[in-house]
């Protein structure tokens, strides 16, 4: 006979799935205005409950976060579409607070029919590094399953990195992107996870003042091999196929509300 705690978590997993399947496509309320302030101030909140809000986002960063890729994923487009800044304000009807699988396809939907973006997905391969396993397998953490919201996040500094509720495709992408280089994940892994990294940048190394040094290459080096050492991950420079989000139309605001 299943425990009652056993009992207890797959009855949040089907409520929490069923809560997923009646999530609506599109936001209940919305205003995008364009941000003609100086101050380039960029922020966003989601949460509390089924609030979204971005505030000085350009139009290329709310497509990484609608579909979620980096910078480099996206080609095509006017200029204005990563200089123009706006702010958005939305609001869901949803259970709890607004998850990113949530938001994702309501703001995909708000993007469509604010600035009749119309684009198509492509591949291509690049220069770049993937996400593999180290010898010696994963050292990973699953994420908490509770009856709360797990709210994911991805933080980033010069001395570590620390996730809670994110895949390996998202930690390859972002932990690339702080780096400066395009990641990929290649580890085969499924999931979820949580994890805190630290590491210490040397900067003392003899090549780091030699003109054209990427400055950036010692924190590389730390951040890198902290990952495997402390997470059983290693990310390797190689050839690497890339998924790009092709803009085929967009146009400006008609009128912002």
């Amino acid at each position: 006979m299943p425990s009652r705690k056993v009992t207890l978590m797959a009855f949040t997993a089907v409520a929490a799935a069923l809560a997923q399947e009646r999530a609506p496509a599109e936001f209940e309320v919305a205003s995008v205005r364009q941000n003609r302030l100086d101050d380039r101030i960029v922020t966003v909140n989601v949460g509390p409950g089924g609030r979204f809000a971005a505030r000085g986002y350009t139009l290329v960063l709310l497509i990484q976060r609608a579909y979620r890729v980096m910078d480099w994923n996206v080609t095509g487009g006017p200029s204005w579409i990563r200089s123009d800044r706006f702010d958005v304000v939305a609001k869901a009807n949803v259970q709890g607070n607004l998850q990113e699988a949530q938001l994702r396809p309501m703001l995909a939907n708000l993007l469509a029919d604010r600035f009749k973006l119309k684009l198509h997905r492509s591949s291509s391969e690049t220069s770049g590094y993937a996400l593999e396993l180290a010898k010696g397998g994963p050292k990973l953490k699953p994420a908490a399953e509770n009856g709360e919201d797990h709210p994911d996040y991805f933080r980033f500094n010069n001395t570590g990195v620390s996730g809670q509720g994110v895949s390996m495709r998202d930690l390859a992408r972002f932990f690339g992107g702080k780096l400066g280089v395009i990641g990929v994940d290649e580890t085969g892994l499924t999931g979820l996870y949580d994890f805190d990294v630290h590491w210490k940048v040397v900067t003392d190394q003899p090549t780091a003042d030699l003109p054209g040094a990427d400055p950036r290459e010692p924190l590389r080096e730390a951040a890198i091999a902290a990952l495997e050492s402390q997470l059983g991950l290693k990310f390797v420079p190689k050839k690497v196929a890339v998924e790009t989000l092709v803009i085929d139309h967009v146009e400006k605001l008609s009128a912002e509300n």
